[in-house]
């Protein structure tokens, strides 16, 4: 996607992918689902150092592996980024639950010892129920056949944040806007999931609205499925 007021990050660009793995990687350790899985090396003696290092190293592996279907975005500042991409771009990629899939496979085989590994995949089954990535899609075809939208293309975010250092600088708010500016003009809807009630609020206090939950009985955390639809379809 073309954004004016942000930076694609490209293949080539290592140093960037590096600096945005930081970011999502000690920004997501405070993410529910996230620290709910990485909550199972407690046991084996794991501290936040630890669990920082596998973190960093996922999500150098994700973004390394989604940067060639034009998915990772930053500000120009890299006070702030995003894995995000628009669907009819993302066409030629094996799937992003494929390419999450193999950042796992690439990073924790030589990352983890055998107990970390066995307590990480128990924990990965264990959090399957509220791990649904695939619903996107669907909603967005079925958005587009209702009339809601010009077309069922749309903009998926599998991660953003900002950097700890740059919080409350309105980091954010430059990050997502060239994204929504871009659906409006498309006419397509945003995607994302979260898992917390804190989360819930600031997507929606930006625009997006719960259209699904998921919970399952032993697991502790509900996925909530959101949906922001450009300000087209609203208006009518």
């Amino acid at each position: 996607m073309q954004l004016p007021g942000i930076i694609e990050i490209t293949p080539d660009q290592s140093d960037l992918l590096a600096k945005g793995a930081r970011i999502l990687g000690t920004s997501f350790l405070e993410e529910l689902w996230f620290a709910t899985w990485l909550s199972a090396l407690d046991s084996l003696g794991a501290d936040r150092a630890r669990k920082e290092a596998i973190m960093h190293a996922y999500f150098q592996t994700e973004l390394e592996l989604h940067a060639p279907y034009h998915a990772v975005y930053a500000t120009d500042d890299l006070a702030a980024v995003a894995g995000g991409y628009l669907a009819s771009e993302f066409a030629g990629a094996p799937g992003h639950q494929t390419l999450e899939e193999q950042a796992f496979a690439h990073v924790l085989p030589a990352l983890l010892t055998e107990a970390e590994a066995q307590a990480l995949d128990a924990a990965s089954q264990h959090l399957e129920p509220v791990s649904d990535f695939f619903w996107a899609a669907d909603h967005a075809r079925a958005d587009h056949a209702a009339g809601a939208t010009a077309t069922d293309d749309h903009i998926y975010f599998f991660a953003w944040a900002v950097d700890p250092d740059n919080r409350g600088s309105g980091a954010f708010r430059r990050l997502i806007t060239p994204f929504f500016d871009r659906a409006d003009e498309l006419g397509v809807n945003c995607y994302l999931e979260c898992y917390s009630d804190e989360l819930q609020s600031l997507y929606e206090h930006v625009g997006f609205e719960l259209v699904r939950t998921l919970d399952a009985p032993g697991v502790g955390i509900i996925e909530r499925c959101m949906v922001r639809r450009p300000r087209q379809a609203n208006a009518s």
